[in-house]
């Protein structure tokens, strides 16, 4: 079932600039039932006692997991219908790739006709269904771990029930309903990004074109255009505005964010066509809610391609190089512009026992922070390495000597704020991602989520678990244009509010990352956290409620608890 939803997952993703916004949220939620499909069918791999165990704990003679399997099996497989009535073949120009299928100008023009799922319900109901196939087996699988040891039997069961439960109420209350599209789903705008595109030149930064988009084909147009002008003659654009039409990607163009709270991006040596010079770009102003789209699409696509050709040739640089024991491949991610910094440090002494080696007629000095992936990683696979780094360039070799004691650095205001942007990088990608010693325990995707800083629509909650047993709150906008992170207090698995359903404490320290305008991101510090969350449904709140049960066990049982979706 698992390649049966990544292969239809496949067919709205081809074309998907000229498919409706609709497909690209039924689309994400396609990509996260595959993932949890792949994660139950290892679990069951590997756990096969548990999960005939957790099939014959089910009261009553109801069997809740074959039926849950079967349902999204019957979902999946009328989709799959679909695609092959409407879909149509399109040829590969490299013979090792598969072929896929994109729609057919029949079903877009007539898609909200078409009977998506097999109560004859639309695009809104496809997605309600996917979302909830998805959650009921990030919950088996938290259930199915936990089995793993003696102690949670009595709990495992009580779980079993629940989920028994919460699958009867999703038979009687959602099976044959629908709900309304939310105005951003779970993907982005269907307008095409705009973005400022700057040239790099001995005078700082030239603007070429206000308002860019990038072209859909970017991937195969190597040495010809990769940008569309959408200005239609804005009187701020630069005095060589023609040229935007002109620049394409070389072999060796790669992309990196600019660290900073104002977003902004740079594609190195591009090639401008009408000189046949390679050049470096700067793309700025791309409005929030389009960012994680474009990152995800262009940035993180280009320099992942990038870094798989350059390191199957052989070469390794600051761009991309083998990470220690040569898993996975280390990708530029950030980069910090220390200017002329280098032309006030005359040398770097480095200590060898009682030598010194010191090294001089140093050319520039770099500020990094890298991605780390490997071949098979999908959308979810990559992950941020948890330092930085600073690259020293040396012209050549310096000497040996042990007359010079320490280095002056008189541009220390230009280097410290580098330094502090860097640091709050780090710190926000700390806030986001699980953190080198954190499991994540709960998983969940909600529409709606509010307290009273927030209000995120189309949302994914965590709960995380570090080596001390302690828990932090995370969630995040499906556009990623909001991070909300908090750690939990010690209550929050005892307390319960008046109505029974969660806990009421969410008062402790509580971090908010807000992306606002054109990719001004905001940091917000709440000491005593919020006062109260709203998943605005009964079904989301049942289903945190369990999860928060499943994960409140005692350490020892949680050791190796781990629900993904």
């Amino acid at each position: 079932m698992a390649k049966i939803a990544k292969t239809i997952a496949q067919a709205f993703t081809k074309g998907r600039r000229s498919a409706p916004a609709e497909f690209r949220e039924v689309e994400n939620q396609l990509y996260s039932l595959s993932a949890a499909l792949a994660a139950f069918q290892d679990t069951a791999d590997k756990s096969s006692t548990e999960l005939s165990n957790l099939a014959t704990m089910q009261q009553g003679g109801d069997q809740t997991l074959s039926d849950m399997l079967s349902n999204c099996h019957e979902t999946l497989k009328h989709l799959e219908k679909i695609v092959q009535k409407y879909g149509l073949i399109t040829e590969q120009q490299d013979p090792t790739k598969s072929r896929l299928q994109r729609w057919s100008q029949e079903l877009l023009k007539n898609y909200k006709k078409i009977a998506w799922t097999t109560e004859a319900g639309d695009l809104a109901t496809l997605r309600s269904q996917l979302m909830v196939h998805t959650n009921s087996l990030d919950l088996v699988l938290g259930i199915v771990i936990n089995s793993r040891t003696s102690r949670i039997e009595d709990t495992l069961k009580q779980n079993s029930e629940r989920l028994s439960e919460i699958h009867a109420w999703w038979e009687q209350n959602l099976k044959n309903s629908t709900i309304q599209a939310t105005e951003t789903g779970m993907g982005f705008a269907a307008r095409t990004a705009t973005f400022e595109v700057h040239i790099e030149t001995g005078n700082g930064l030239q603007l070429l074109c206000p308002e860019s988009s990038l072209r859909e084909d970017w991937k195969d147009a190597d040495h010809s255009q990769l940008f569309n002008c959408e200005c239609r003659g804005d009187e701020r654009r630069g005095p060589e505005h023609w040229r935007v039409e002109k620049i394409g990607l070389s072999p060796i163009s790669f992309p990196f964010r600019q660290i900073g709270d104002a977003l902004a991006w740079t594609i190195y040596k591009a090639i401008d066509l009408s000189s046949n010079t390679l050049i470096s770009l700067t793309i700025r102003n791309i409005t929030a809610g389009e960012i994680a789209e474009f990152e995800e699409l262009f940035i993180h696509a280009l320099s992942e391609l990038r870094a798989t050709s350059m390191l199957k040739h052989g070469v390794s640089n600051m761009l991309a190089h083998p990470s220690p024991g040569g898993q996975k491949i280390r990708v530029l991610h950030l980069k910090g512009d220390l200017g002329n910094t280098h032309k006030f440090v005359d040398n770097v002494i480095f200590g060898i026992g009682h030598r010194t080696l010191i090294k001089s007629n140093i050319c520039g000095l770099s500020l990094l922070h890298f991605r780390e992936i490997s071949a098979g990683d999908t959308l979810r696979g990559s992950s941020s390495v948890d330092y930085a780094e600073v690259l020293i360039h040396y012209d050549q070799p310096g000497g040996l000597s042990s007359n010079i004691t320490r280095t002056e650095m008189r541009c220390a205001k230009e280097l410290f704020n580098q330094l502090e942007a860097m640091r709050m990088e780090l710190f926000v990608l700390t806030l986001q991602y699980c953190r080198p010693d954190e499991t994540v325990a709960l998983h969940l995707q909600v529409t709606q989520v509010q307290c009273e800083k927030v209000f995120i629509r189309d949302a994914e909650m965590m709960i995380m678990r570090n080596q001390e047993g302690k828990f932090r709150l995370v969630i995040l906008s499906r556009n990623r244009c909001t991070v909300l992170s908090q750690e939990l207090p010690e209550t929050f698995f005892t307390d319960g509010n008046s109505s029974g359903r969660g806990p009421s404490n969410f008062r402790s320290l509580t971090w908010l990352v807000q992306l606002e305008g054109q990719g001004e991101r905001k940091v917000y510090r709440y000491p005593n956290g919020f006062k109260f969350l709203n998943l605005h449904s009964v079904y989301a709140e049942r289903m945190f409620e369990l999860g928060r049960i499943a994960v409140s066990q005692p350490s020892s049982i949680l050791a190796d608890t781990e629900i993904e979706a």
